[in-house]
């Protein structure tokens, strides 16, 4: 496992249609960001607000791959755990602190927003950023390893995080998390968490 030392991680564009309408996703990142410019691009009306307000609407009648085309053409995103020269465990170049807790299939906006709430709240385990995902049905919680998961590769750092999540609060995590190239793409948030230590600096 490449050593945790540095604050960044990889950033992907959308991907693109072939002539014979084959979806691909991009797997090269074109950066690398940070918490505080990931913050400013999920609350910003002018990035992924549009593609998010089309994506909700297509929810009741889209077939599951439908979703899946609409997400990789139209939605940039992250993978919060580290550097990659490309999107594959062995391409990692450096890791990050953050894992990525995403939860899924809840009931509605209304929870979504509630579950964000609380995990913002939690005192045991450092937010960096958590926001409602593009199908308003989800939460990515980029999380802080905590200490207590110094050590473990990061299959275990996830297991360990997933289980705290089901202990505590009763929620189950998207088990594809525990790969460490674990997509993340970036909707539309205008009331996004970010941890301010991430702002200023």
């Amino acid at each position: 496992m490449a050593e945790i030392s540095n604050l960044r991680f990889s950033v992907y564009p959308c991907g693109w249609e072939r002539n014979d309408e084959k979806v691909i996703m991009r797997q090269r990142p074109q950066q690398t960001g940070d918490i505080a410019w990931c913050y400013r691009w999920i609350t910003s009306p002018l990035c992924a607000a549009q593609a998010t307000i089309g994506f909700r609407a297509m929810l009741p009648t889209a077939t599951r791959e439908q979703k899946q085309d609409f997400k990789i053409l139209n939605f940039q995103y992250a993978t919060f755990s580290g550097i990659f020269s490309y999107r594959d465990a062995k391409s990692l170049v450096a890791r990050s602190p953050f894992l990525t807790i995403d939860i899924d299939h809840l009931s509605s906006l209304e929870e979504a927003r509630e579950v964000r709430k609380m995990l913002c709240q939690d005192e045991r385990v450092g937010t960096a950023l958590c926001f409602v995902s593009p199908s308003g049905l989800g939460v990515k919680w980029i999380l802080e390893l905590p200490e207590w998961t110094d050590g473990k590769s990061f299959k275990e750092q996830f297991g360990l995080m997933r289980d705290y999540l089901c202990f505590h609060y009763g929620l189950d995590a998207d088990t594809s998390g525990s790969d460490v190239c674990r997509a993340c793409f970036l909707g539309y948030d205008p009331d996004c968490f970010v941890n301010q230590k991430y702002i200023q600096q």
